[in-house]
């Protein structure tokens, strides 16, 4: 008896201990259950609440469109020239609308127009009201055509908070706004489907109580007073955390749960922890939660009694429920046997693979299928020693893709062996799994985002390109001007006269080149378009080669170098882009004194070569610098190209001068060819076609200057002149003075019309319009000139001199009812000519009178 009593003691031990043990392990799960319920609670309710912010967000949005598009109706009635009862006409039909769609008391719309107040609702006091110093109309000017919204507001008329949406108009001090009756509850609808016992909240950041939704019949002051403490305590970190409470009205402890909008308002939300936690009903569970116990000890008991008699029945469940449904073929490989149990296989291969067999012949039937080019290192990392090998090593789980033929076509197939030492010592599991659809997929991917990379590169070069180039070709001209100014300086100071003329002149050439420059880069989106940047017009090859060598000379000079040119030209005045080619011979002077050391020479040469129609003329610019390895000349015009030298000074650069170069000679149709050795310099050879005008002598054409037309005659014009910077006001007033016309000087377009209005028909005979002007653009002014009713207002030259160069700026004047566009800075002469041709084409009825 003695020998049972103690089995039978010792399993009653265990049974208790066990019994013991998953009892505390239920209490310990129901506590843990219950903070989870919160942490969860705490979750939905947040997301809740983000949710409700989200839709009161849009809500507002929604009224924001509202107003958007209402102001769109009121400026076109504004510009159809409506008066301002028709606008507050077509108010109060827009305000029936949108109470039919909004629902009553909802939004209230009104506008200033010329500084009136027009409402769809009209109410005593509304003509004494000053709008101009209330918030939404001070934000609306700000925002310059943004829809924004105010502070909320108690309004005066109705005592309810009130929030204004504006939004400023195209006419200057014109504002659309609309207020909104922040508490009226078809606003916050959604907070209407809440269940019973929630309660919402809606307030300022600065704990303004907006709306309120309670289960309690609490005046709003209660609801105020409670949105206040809510939000203090979110502020402050005691309402945060998963298990924080507070008692409401009626003694039930609450969660809180809040989200902030984006504009600052807060929505809070309580939820009774009863709902959350089945309050009374918690014996319940815990009643269930025994009966869960003794089950789960009666079902461990039947567990263990079931393991031992379906153990093996349970090693290919194992195997099945590790593997999954996703493996077209599960092998079971015994690596101390050498042979191998199919768990599940193919339909087409059952037929033909035995179910049990030798490893061997199992890995005869797999060569059939494996491309020959892999089946070697297949054969390899699948051999029984191999297999050993890991397993020894404690690598559980291995594999890799491999193609496999099924039918007609490779396949990518996914190989892998399992080993679980607590399943089977001796055993692991061989599977295969078709990912063909995913490998393809991966390698689509893959080439995807190369494409995107690359597209990317090239976006970033591009960009790196452009604004090297612009730098590198803007600081000689630059240099020029500063340096130049400096020398006219001091030569005035001397009283050296002829010295300051000549650097003004050498200033001006600079400058004009500078300004080219900022021209080409208005024209790169033309350029990018693929559309023809070349500008053929006549000039003298000879002035612009000397004008560029003059101001090289005195960079070489002041290096401590020697610069010289040859110019052999019979035809000095060619047809071409005189803008390209300076721009060329720049960038290789440029390139010759950087890379050069002092007491070198710097030579360029021009000859002329006659070939058909066209004249070949060939630049020449050759240096006895630092020179260039041969293995570099290959590379010399590919982007960031640059040899690696040592000189007396470093030099710096990025290498885009060269390509940049090759670029404007391939659009001009030359050619370009460059000799160096590293030490002895370099010379770099550019022939372009250039179509000569022949001079009527039979010699050599000299470099004489064409003859420019007669300048025209400012004297007697009296000029209104529109122009809101101070300096170009004072340069145009000066220059037009000294012409001997007088200037009537406006500050904006809306000066410059009153000026015009209250001058005398005829007396001014020409307007010269900015483009933009502060209070009224240049455009609109000219409008409204053109619109007068006055004999000159049509009669009246308007000539637009602005910064804004592009074609579309040149329409929009155009459309206007401007006669000419003319660029800044001024040429006056070019003016001139621009003034002249309005008049030529100006109608005759009215008297040529200049003002």
């Amino acid at each position: 008896m003695k020998h049972h009593k103690i089995p039978q003691i010792s399993n009653r031990i265990i049974s208790f201990l066990v019994l013991f043990f998953v009892a505390l392990l239920l209490v310990l799960s129901i506590v843990l259950v219950r903070i989870k319920l919160l942490q969860n609670a705490q979750d939905l309710g947040m997301a809740l609440t983000e949710s409700y912010a989200l839709e009161e967000e849009v809500n507002i949005t929604n009224l924001q469109r509202i107003a958007q598009l209402a102001s769109q109706y009121v400026e076109e009635i504004n510009a159809g020239g409506g008066t301002g009862q028709e606008i507050q006409s077509w108010l109060q039909g827009y305000f029936v609308k949108m109470t039919d769609i909004l629902g009553e008391n909802m939004v209230d719309p009104y506008a200033v127009i010329n500084g009136e107040s027009i409402r769809a609702n009209p109410w005593s006091g509304d003509e004494d009201y000053d709008f101009g110093s209330t918030e939404w109309y001070t934000k609306a000017i700000e925002a310059r055509g943004e829809v924004v919204c105010s502070e909320v507001y108690t309004d005066a008329i109705t005592g309810k908070l009130v929030m204004t949406i504006s939004k400023a108009l195209e006419t200057p001090g014109d504002v659309m706004a609309m207020d909104v009756y922040i508490e009226n509850p078809t606003l916050h609808n959604s907070a209407l489907a809440m269940p019973e016992k929630y309660s919402y909240y809606l307030c300022t950041g600065d704990g303004e109580l907006i709306y309120a939704k309670t289960p309690w019949q609490r005046d709003q002051s209660h609801d105020r007073e409670n949105a206040r403490y809510l939000l203090e305590g979110i502020q402050n970190g005691s309402l945060v955390k998963y298990d924080a409470t507070f008692t409401d009205y009626v003694g039930d402890e609450r969660g809180t749960y809040f989200h902030q909008m984006s504009n600052g308002w807060v929505v809070i939300m309580t939820i009774p922890f009863n709902l959350i936690l089945l309050g009374e009903e918690n014996v319940f569970i815990y009643v269930i939660a025994f009966i869960a116990a003794v089950m789960f000890v009666l079902l461990g008991a039947l567990t263990i009694r079931d393991t031992i008699q379906d153990y093996r029945m349970k090693k290919a469940d194992d195997a099945i429920h590790m593997l999954g449904d996703s493996f077209y073929a599960i092998f079971r490989v015994n690596f101390e046997k050498e042979s191998y149990e199919a768990i599940k296989l193919k339909e087409d291969e059952g037929a033909t693979l035995p179910q049990r067999g030798s490893y061997s012949e199992l890995m005869e039937y797999i060569r059939k299928f494996v491309k020959f080019s892999t089946y070697q290192e297949f054969e390899q990392s699948f051999s029984l020693a191999e297999i050993q090998r890991r397993v020894d090593k404690g690598i559980a789980d291995y594999g890799g893709d491999y193609q496999r033929r099924f039918g007609d076509t490779y396949r990518w197939v996914n190989i892998r062996t399992l080993y679980d030492k607590n399943i089977a010592k001796d055993e692991v599991t061989l599977c295969f799994r078709d990912v063909d659809a995913e490998r393809r997929q991966q390698m689509q991917h893959m080439i995807l985002l190369q494409d995107a990379l690359e597209a990317a590169r090239k976006s970033t070069k591009a960009k790196s390109n452009f604004f090297n180039s612009m730098s590198h070709d803007m600081r000689t001209p630059l240099n020029a001007i500063i340096g130049y100014c400096g020398l006219a300086q001091k030569s005035q100071e001397s009283g050296d006269t002829a010295k300051v003329q000549d650097y003004i002149r050498k200033i001006d050439f600079a400058g004009n080149q500078l300004l080219t420059l900022i021209n080409d880069i208005l024209e790169l989106s033309r350029m990018e378009a693929g559309k023809d940047n070349l500008q053929q017009a006549e000039f003298d090859l000879k002035e612009l080669l000397e004008n560029n060598a003059e101001i090289f000379h005195d960079q070489a000079q002041a290096a401590g170098k020697t610069f010289t040119y040859s110019l052999d030209l019979t035809d000095t005045r060619v047809v071409g882009d005189s803008k390209k080619i300076s721009q060329v011979i720049n960038n290789l002077l440029s390139n010759a004194i950087k890379y050069s050391n002092p007491g070198d020479s710097i030579r360029l040469e021009a000859r002329q070569f006659d070939f058909q129609q066209h004249s070949k003329y060939q630049f020449v610019v050759q240096d006895t610098g630092i020179g260039m390895r041969p293995s570099f000349l290959e590379h010399l015009f590919e982007p960031y190209s640059r040899e690696t030298a040592f000189t007396v000074h470093p030099t710096v650069g990025t290498g885009l001068g060269m390509p940049i170069v090759k670029s404007l000679v391939q659009q001009m149709s030359g050619e370009i060819s460059v000799e160096s050795a590293l030490g002895q310099g370099s010379k770099f050879t550019v022939t372009l076609p250039l179509e000569a005008v022949k001079t009527q002598t039979g010699g050599p054409a000299a470099a004489v200057r064409p003859q420019r037309e007669q300048p025209f005659d400012w004297s007697g014009w009296k000029v209104l002149l529109a122009e809101d910077n101070e300096l170009n006001m004072e340069i145009a007033t000066e220059i037009l003075t000294m012409c001997g016309a007088e200037v009537l000087s406006a500050s904006n377009g809306a000066e410059a019309v009153h000026l015009f209005s209250a001058a005398a028909p005829y007396s001014i005979g020409v307007i010269l319009m900015d483009m933009q002007m502060p209070e009224m653009d240049g455009c609109e002014a000219a409008r409204i000139i053109r619109s007068m009713n006055r004999p000159d207002a049509q009669w009246v030259p308007i000539i637009a001199v602005t910064a804004n160069a592009f074609a579309e700026d040149i329409d929009r004047t155009t459309k206007a009812g401007m006669n000419g566009h003319v660029s800044k800075p001024i040429d006056f002469h070019l003016l001139g000519q621009v003034l002249q041709k309005a008049i030529q084409e100006r109608d005759g009825d009215a008297p040529a009178s200049k003002g």
